[in-house]
Order: structure tokens, then sequence, then C-alpha cells
């Protein structure tokens, strides 16, 4: 097996830079795994770009179907990242717990979401039972179908690009079973 080699990150074009700025904003650092889309020319400003799109899901829907599908993709980078992430927007750990489990029991939308974004990543979007009809009865439309198939997308591409690359894992650890 061929080991990645993380690029430098003194050594990346203008544009690259311009974005670890940003990054360092959100983060206070450049995360490995964006470190690693450096490898290609347009590679971090391709995921940049999606990564800050305007959608209609709040930061903390984000966050939740991220630690879904990073759990159901077994990503121990995504999981530590996103572990972090939602505890800084309020999450405690019980809820994370939660959420990773596809148990969400503080909040019925959240819930709705989570079992979305679990279906689609388990499923490859075959979803299965009454998943569809919950999300839409919790007052999310179309639109919002559309959004979080676009936000499983995103983070799916963080979690193969991880899966292949095997990068440091720079956030506090957590592990990728729960009990």
């Amino acid at each position: 097996m061929n080991k990645f080699l993380m690029p430098d990150e003194q050594n990346v074009s203008e544009t690259n830079k311009r974005i670890f700025d940003e990054l360092k904003d959100i983060f206070g650092k450049v995360p490995n795994i964006l470190l690693a889309f450096t490898s290609s020319e347009n590679g971090l400003e391709n995921y940049f770009n999606y990564f800050i799109q305007k959608n209609s899901l709040t930061y903390r829907e984000r966050e939740v179907i991220n630690l879904v599908v990073s759990q159901v993709n077994q990503c121990p980078y995504c999981l530590s990242v996103h572990s972090a992430v939602a505890e800084r927007i309020g999450f405690n750990n019980e809820q994370i717990l939660e959420i990773r489990a596809n148990n969400v029991q503080f909040d019925h939308n959240l819930k709705a979401i989570a079992a979305l974004a679990h279906n689609i990543a388990f499923t490859k979007g075959h979803i299965s039972g009454s998943v569809l009809l919950d999300f839409y009865e919790a007052g999310y439309d179309q639109g919002h179908l559309v959004d979080v198939v676009l936000a499983v997308g995103n983070i799916t591409t963080l979690n193969l690009l991880y899966a292949i690359t095997n990068v440091p894992i720079d956030f506090p650890h957590v592990t990728v079973q729960i009990s």
C-alpha cells in the first residue's frame, strides 16, 4: 500500500493560502483532511465552495448529518472533527452520542434529519419505511430534502478521502464504536 504524503502547507497556491485563512477562522487551523485536498490543484477550492454553499439547513442540522453519516461510514477522522464542532455549537456529549447512534431523543426535527441522513447513507438513497414521511411531517419540504442529500454527499466525500488517505487525526480522537 502506498502511503499518502501530506502536502506541505507552505507550498500551496495563493488560492489555497486564501482558503487556509478562512479555514483557520472556522477551525483555528487547517484540518489535515482539508490539507489533503491541496494534492489536487483545484481540490481544496472545489471542496471549500461545496462546504460553504448556501442551503436551507441550519448549522446544527448540518452537524447532525455530518455525525450520523460519519458514523454509518465508520470514519474516525470525521467523527472526531464533527464531535468537536458539535460540542462547540452547543450539543452535549450525550446528545452527540444519540446523534451518532441515530437515536435522537432531545429534538423532534433533528431526529427526522438524523433518520433521513442515516437512511440515505446506509441504503445509498433507497429510502425505506416511513423515514421520508416523518421528515416531511417534521416540517421539512423538498428543498430541505435536496439540501440533506447535498450534505450527505459533502460528508461522504470527506469520509471517503479519509478512508483512502488515512491522514493523521488532528482533533480530539473519538472512537468509532458507540455503546
